[in-house]
């Protein structure tokens, strides 16, 4: 039966948690999947509204609204991954199928003496970002190996330290370890009982017991789902004519589940490793809370708007399992397979993370009703990312304010108009969080709409690149590969007036 423990956290965090900082950047993103009005015209709504999900761009985009209405989208979301790692290509396909959006908005209009000629109360859910991916990294490695990272983590650790004894057991070793010693003291143990990994008495340390001059196959595997979805509780103004002023309350959900598994194998002929298979589950579990305010200014055929959105305060927590196998011969000959499954679940307390804030600055071309062009700029500083408390993640939060940048983000979208049917287009550019990694990406975007009067109907199809850098492992193991990810989302939305 597979037993559940509580650690303690460790002097490495982000190591610790077995949460790397590609994770808590995935996380800290916003990647919003809404409506398909929005996602056609490549989410530039924040200087224009009348739109569920412009609400989560600029909250006074709800004053916009002239009638009550229901929406729900939904979408189907296909992801292809390309991998490049030492010459070596290899090719992954996820699909998803998901209710992506739903929310309604309430118009109450004449209020003030004219002043105030609208309020709205909207409320809006959509996935704010998805996790859903699948890619595989295939290559022959000539320099480098899993076994550093299980030797880096070994330092300082005894022999003793990791050894089972006669009335003991590997899972109750295993958790001991995790309890008093933390993380790295648990992959240590994975590798010495598989026998990966040796201790040189006379220089009191451990050493490898894999050789790889001429190089070692590997294989890597992350497949992962979940997803953040906010929740919008909004509240708008229209103020006399020109004028719209609005403020959100969201609450954020997190769920994030990553399988990762890592095989090597054709080691030197006198290697007394054979193979590797190390496999890890994180599960991420978390709960957050933000604000926003905006306003928005009409002029006679021009907008602009202005937004800020909050940091968002996450509350998180991880779960683990891990599982080791290796092949070996010994100096007679003979083979062996030694497998460690500790079958415990590791439970590491809660700790917080705070995502930056950002600003969003937009504008609306309205040519008449023939259409309109918008524009929006935001601005996120991904180096103010922290994790808490502050003590124990001093090391993360150095990390974090050395690989991270500020990114500027450009939104473009367009709609025209030929009576009750709308034809839209967008494009949509993501500036890398990271200073010294690939990740930038882009998408192009359409979709057509047709008005029958109390309801209407939106399609879009959106299609976006990402080309980034993926390095396998935290330590050790730094080889990085390089992706590029085709995400193509099909939408269909439904609205209804009343």
């Amino acid at each position: 039966m597979i037993k559940k423990i509580i650690l303690l956290l460790l002097l490495f965090p982000l190591t610790a948690n077995s949460q790397s900082l590609n994770d808590l950047i995935r996380i800290s993103m916003d990647n919003p999947i809404g409506s398909a009005r929005f996602q056609s015209m490549g989410g530039a709504f924040g200087a224009l509204g009348g739109d569920l999900s412009a609400v989560n761009i600029n909250p006074a985009g709800s004053a916009v609204f002239i009638d009550n209405q229901y929406e729900l989208s939904f979408s189907n979301n296909k992801k292809s991954t390309k991998s490049d790692y030492f010459s070596n290509s290899k090719n992954k396909n996820k699909n998803k199928f998901s209710a992506n959006q739903g929310g309604g908005v309430w118009v109450f209009e004449n209020f003030g003496d004219g002043n105030v000629n609208k309020i709205t109360f909207s409320v809006n859910a959509q996935t704010n970002n998805s996790f859903y991916e699948n890619f595989e990294i295939e290559g022959r490695n000539m320099s480098n190996s899993i076994d550093k990272f299980f030797i880096n983590n070994s330092l300082g650790l005894s022999i003793s330290d990791l050894s089972v004894g006669a009335n003991e057991s590997v899972p109750e070793v295993y958790r001991y370890l995790g309890e008093f010693f933390g993380f790295s003291a648990q992959q240590s143990f994975l590798a010495y009982q598989s026998y990966l990994i040796n201790f040189d008495e006379l220089n009191n340390n451990f050493y490898s017991l894999a050789r790889y001059n001429n190089g070692v196959n590997q294989q890597y595997t992350s497949d992962s789902k979940g997803y953040n979805n906010k929740y919008n509780l909004n509240i708008a103004i229209q103020f006399k004519e020109d004028f719209y002023f609005g403020m959100n309350i969201n609450t954020h959900e997190i769920y994030l589940e990553n399988y990762l598994r890592h095989y090597e194998s054709n080691f030197d002929e006198d290697s007394a490793i054979k193979s590797i298979l190390f496999e890890n589950r994180l599960t991420t579990f978390g709960e957050g809370f933000s604000f926003q305010i905006g306003a928005i200014r009409k002029f006679k055929n021009f907008r602009i708007g202005f937004s800020y959105q909050s940091p968002t305060w996450y509350s998180l927590w991880d779960e683990t399992t891990q599982y080791l196998e290796t092949e070996s011969v010994d100096t007679n000959g003979i083979s062996y397979r030694d497998i460690i499954d500790p079958k415990v679940i590791n439970m590491y307390p809660k700790y917080k993370v705070v995502s930056p804030s950002s600003l969003t600055l937009s504008s609306a071309l309205i040519i008449g009703k023939i259409g309109l062009i918008s524009l929006d700029v935001i601005s996120t500083d991904y180096s103010k990312m922290k994790i808490k408390p502050n003590d124990e993640f001093n090391n993360s939060n150095n990390l974090i304010k050395s690989k991270l940048q500020n990114t500027l983000n450009y939104r473009l979208g367009s709609e025209f108009r030929l009576n009750k049917l709308s034809i839209r287009g967008g494009y949509n550019s993501i500036e890398s969080p990271y200073n010294d990694f690939i990740e930038d990406s882009s998408s192009l975007s359409y979709g057509l709409g047709y008005n029958f009067g109390s309801t209407i109907i939106n399609f879009s199809h959106k299609s976006i690149i990402q080309k980034r850098s993926h390095q396998l492992f935290d330590s050790g193991l730094t080889d990085k590969a390089y992706l590029e990810t085709t995400n193509s989302i099909t939408s269909l939305s439904i609205i209804f007036k009343f």
